[in-house]
């Protein structure tokens, strides 16, 4: 080890003695050093959005936009996507995280075959043959419509016409139309406030 350290200052010298004889100008280090520093962190500020303008437009190139600009019925990102239907009708929704765990609280308080209730038969096992929890819940939230609703989970005409006869029931609070579906008195407040979220938000238009 003290070979090594000792190797290492007798070239640290032996490059400090040419530089002398050559009369090279020595190298700042520190600031050399604080300007290499100071170029990553501009290149990984460039990376980032200003709090300010926090949403980035998709692609290569770092462009970031105002909340206030988005959906505004302008494009501003290079590929529009800050006016893409699917984002803005998801931006009126609750995040998908929430409501994918809402619709998994659902199904631990109710069982595995609960929301079959509301979505037919595809419903069963947890939301398994729609997909799962997490596409089901991201379909809620770009989905425009009921009807986009169903095309993206492929749903028959049948549980479509399922669906919206209990957000029917729902927006003109007919809660005996919901008990006759099969829906528990136990059940019927986490019902309504899941589907008055989406209706709130144009879900049935």
């Amino acid at each position: 080890m003290k070979c090594k350290l000792k190797a290492l200052y007798i070239d640290v010298l032996i490059f400090i003695s040419v530089g002398i004889v050559q009369g090279a100008n020595f190298i700042d280090f520190a600031n050399f050093f604080n300007h290499n520093l100071a170029s990553v962190k501009r290149q990984d500020d460039n990376d980032r959005c200003h709090p300010t303008r926090p949403f980035r437009c998709p692609g290569d190139e770092t462009i970031c936009i105002s909340i206030q600009y988005l959906c505004d019925g302008a494009p501003d990102c290079p590929d529009g996507y800050d006016e893409d239907n699917r984002l803005c009708t998801a931006a009126k929704r609750p995040p998908v995280e929430e409501t994918a765990n809402f619709l998994q609280t659902l199904l631990a308080n109710h069982g595995p075959n609960y929301l079959e209730k509301l979505f037919g038969n595809k419903a069963r096992d947890a939301l398994e043959p729609l997909g799962g929890i997490q596409k089901v819940a991201v379909a809620l939230s770009e989905s425009e419509t009921l009807e986009d609703f169903g095309v993206a989970l492929h749903l028959m005409r049948t549980d479509l016409d399922h669906l919206r006869n209990v957000f029917r029931a729902v927006a003109t609070d007919d809660v005996g139309m919901l008990k006759s579906l099969g829906i528990r008195d136990s059940e019927l407040a986490d019902v309504k406030f899941f589907l008055d979220k989406l209706v709130s938000t144009g879900f049935m238009e």
